[in-house]
């Protein structure tokens, strides 16, 4: 099921990213496959864990990136695995029969780099983002055989139980036209916001209730001090004398000080 956790602006704003940073990765892809690579078209969506499906990709294999410094959690990429053939193959100058394709050392040591290239590009279009340095992890591929398995040991644990996922579209000339997935958590996706400068009333939507967090206490405006409630120590300290004494001016003269004045 979809959420509206985050605003349609935060939602645009973060495909825009994901949009230019993994465009950027496209790039090194072409360079490395000596084909023309488009990597466009990002759909934004917050669903629940549960409901989450990779119907439309299976059979899958999924690379997972962890982000080592400049940001927290880490970057779950979905390829169909005929499309991580197809590269495969394109990068070996081969072409192998879809059964025999498994992930032995030579495959992995392939995608690995294909891969490190691709979201080593990213994480330098999301530097430039951010303004500060962003490093990834070594790029780790696993074969999904298991789909429940797949969601307990690899996608992000949170009290939400929500994620967030990004689909592109992706071309490689004259080799394939499909799709991918990337998922994120809902934390890091805020996390990419502020660090475009929007405020949580910007990025946040109307299930934002939902991420469980407790209203920040809002701050008393000085303003209208003189009409809030005193607290119990106020009242307290009042009580026990301590509070300024008026302005001379004002205050009421004792029967000492009339008498001095009298005199």
């Amino acid at each position: 099921m979809q959420r509206e956790i985050f605003s349609p602006l935060a939602i645009d704003a973060l495909g825009e990213m994901m949009n230019i940073s993994l465009g950027s990765s496209a790039t090194a892809v072409s360079n490395m496959l000596d084909r023309r690579v488009d990597i466009t078209t990002p759909k934004v969506s917050v669903v629940d864990i549960e409901s989450f499906s990779i119907a439309e990709i299976e059979p899958a294999m999924g690379v997972e990136i962890k982000y080592v410094s400049g940001l927290v959690g880490s970057n779950i990429m979905l390829l169909k695995r005929e499309d991580i053939k197809v590269i495969v193959d394109i990068l070996m100058g081969q072409e192998s029969d879809g059964s025999e394709f498994v992930l032995d050392e030579l495959t992995i040591s392939a995608v690995c780099e294909v891969m490190n290239q691709m979201m080593g590009a990213s994480a330098t279009a999301l530097s430039d983002f951010l303004g500060y340095s962003v490093n990834i992890s070594t790029p780790r591929p696993f074969e999904m055989h298991d789909f429940n398995a797949f969601k307990y040991e690899h996608l992000p644990v949170n009290t939400t139980n929500m994620i967030v996922v990004i689909r592109f579209a992706l071309k490689i000339e004259d080799q394939l036209e499909s799709e991918f997935m990337n998922v994120i958590s809902v934390e890091l996706a805020r996390e990419l916001l502020g660090g475009l400068g929007l405020e949580d009333e910007d990025i946040l939507g109307p299930e934002a209730h939902l991420l469980g967090e407790a209203p920040a206490e809002k701050l008393i405006n000085t303003e209208d001090a003189g009409n809030r409630p005193l607290s119990q120590e106020e009242i307290e300290k009042l009580m026990g004398g301590t509070a300024e004494e008026e302005p001379a001016s004002n205050k009421q003269l004792s029967q000492e000080e009339i008498e001095k004045l009298m005199g």
